[in-house]
């Protein structure tokens, strides 16, 4: 019966406000108001606005008219894209619009935002992982009598000085190899008197998805996977590290990490006389050095702000092998929707085939991807990681000298026949609202599209000053 109340009273306000004249106490039911027949009190004014106006509920009332503007504005777009698109905008816990929300379409790379959430369930933002060099061999007088292992700790970050320039963003994070060969230096280590060796065992040895276009691979749009892999996988930096590499071709990561570690070894002047090789480590093996990772908030900076699918994978393998004991992109893949669910976001309808959204066999849907955002909130460690309009990542060169520009964060998803974008818009009103749209199908126009929708969201609230709806002033 309260609730039934409540919903006349908040009709009744609207009525009145909509109704001619509104402000005044009218009625359009029944016959006019009769007119005062004594004047109030001496010392009390008449309200100039009624207790029941709708200008007692400007906020409701903002909102409503915010809410309307923006639905027409982004009728017409939505209109004009495929068929086999998406889109939802929610602030505040509520759905301002929803078209097709629920329906199951290919991602590309806003599935990112779906794995850095999983992996943020179980992660802290300042979690670092390892990557540790090792030996069984005997160790006197600073020389190693036997092998270095190295075993890799998932880290998709290890890179050399000399690959950094060739990056897209020379600013991009990197944790810098070359301190793995100070660390080992300054245990003393002078010699060694055998081979270095990669240990890759954290993760399976499957370098790529094996449905993935071949495309992804002959371009580079992925590396090869492993948990021991510098500067990409990518070969053509392990004779000298220090020298960017013009032409990069995939090898076998731990064997090339290996390699590169002697050679920055060698720099300085740790004599060793063996060459590069991949194996398991002996369980007796001892540590040597150590080399911790950047924080995960920087492997989250990296893959969400410039996109890096090698980054992802290598991310979704480490779930696979630290929540489900399988280091396969199948089992950070289950672990990713599993921990969805138990989050309970609505994972009903998806499929997650692997943590990049290169695969086409993914599946998401735009309520997912806002319940995501709104799980972490707009002021969460995922939120400043995304692309910022016109100025940052993948969205630099986007959306700029627009309304967006600078107030639109949010993760980017394009494939030949998929556009998205998905994240938060900073609006005029002051309101932050959570997004997603998806367009799917050939559709040369869904860039367009999916800008102007990014536009209107940050206007959101500009044509509504919250003052011209409040109660008025006595005597006004």
């Amino acid at each position: 019966m309260a609730r039934r109340t409540f919903a006349a009273l908040v009709a009744f306000a609207l009525t009145a406000l909509l109704a001619p004249g509104a402000g005044a106490a009218t009625s359009t039911t029944g016959p006019p108001a009769a007119a005062p027949t004594s004047r109030p009190p001496a010392g009390v004014q008449r309200l100039a606005t009624p207790v029941l106006s709708a200008r007692r509920l400007p906020t409701l009332l903002v909102a409503h008219a915010d809410d309307a503007a923006l639905k027409s504005v982004l009728a017409p777009v939505v209109a004009q894209a495929t068929p086999t698109s998406c889109l939802v905008v929610r602030a505040d816990g509520r759905t301002i619009d929803e078209v097709n929300g629920s329906m199951p379409l290919m991602p590309a790379s806003t599935e990112k935002l779906l794995t850095s959430t999983a992996l943020l369930a179980h992660l802290s933002p300042d979690t670092t992982f390892k990557t540790r060099a090792v030996t069984s061999a005997p160790v006197s007088g600073g020389v190693i009598d036997g092998d270095l292992y190295l075993i890799g700790g998932g880290d998709p970050l290890l890179q050399t000085s000399g690959d950094q320039p060739s990056q897209e963003d020379p600013n991009e994070p990197y944790n810098d190899f070359a301190k793995l060969a100070t660390a080992i230096k300054a245990a003393g280590i002078t010699a060694i008197h055998g081979n270095v060796v990669g240990d890759e065992s954290l993760f399976d040895s499957t370098r790529y998805v094996s449905s993935w276009p071949a495309r992804y691979i002959t371009a580079g749009e992925v590396g090869p996977l492993s948990a021991l892999m510098v500067n990409g996988g990518f070969t053509g930096l392990t004779d000298d590290p220090e020298a960017p590499s013009a032409n990069r071709k995939a090898g076998d990561p731990p064997s090339l990490a290996a390699a590169t570690l002697i050679t920055l070894l060698r720099q300085q002047g740790v004599t060793v006389t063996g060459g590069a090789a991949s194996n398991r480590a002996p369980g007796d093996a001892k540590p040597v050095a150590t080399l911790d990772s950047l924080p995960v908030s920087q492997d989250l900076l990296e893959m969400l702000r410039r996109s890096d699918n090698t980054t992802a994978e290598v991310l979704t393998k480490y779930l696979g092998a630290t929540q489900a004991h399988s280091g396969s992109t199948a089992a950070g893949a289950r672990e990713v929707h599993d921990t969805l669910t138990h989050l309970g976001l609505p994972t009903r309808g998806t499929v997650t085939v692997d943590g990049s959204g290169l695969d086409l066999g993914n599946r998401v849907t735009c309520n997912l991807l806002t319940a995501a955002l709104d799980h972490s909130g707009s002021d969460s460690v995922l939120a400043r990681s995304l692309p910022v309009a016109g100025q940052t990542g993948t969205l630099r060169n986007r959306l700029t000298r627009t309304p967006a520009d600078g107030k639109v964060a949010a993760k980017t998803g394009t494939l030949d026949t998929v556009n998205a974008l998905a994240g938060f818009a900073h609006s005029a009103s002051g309101q932050v609202l959570s997004f997603a749209i998806i367009i799917n199908g050939s559709s040369p126009t869904a860039p367009a599209l999916i800008d102007q929708v990014a536009v209107a969201l940050s206007l959101y609230g500009a044509a509504t000053p919250i003052a011209t709806l409040g109660p008025r002033a006595p005597g006004s």
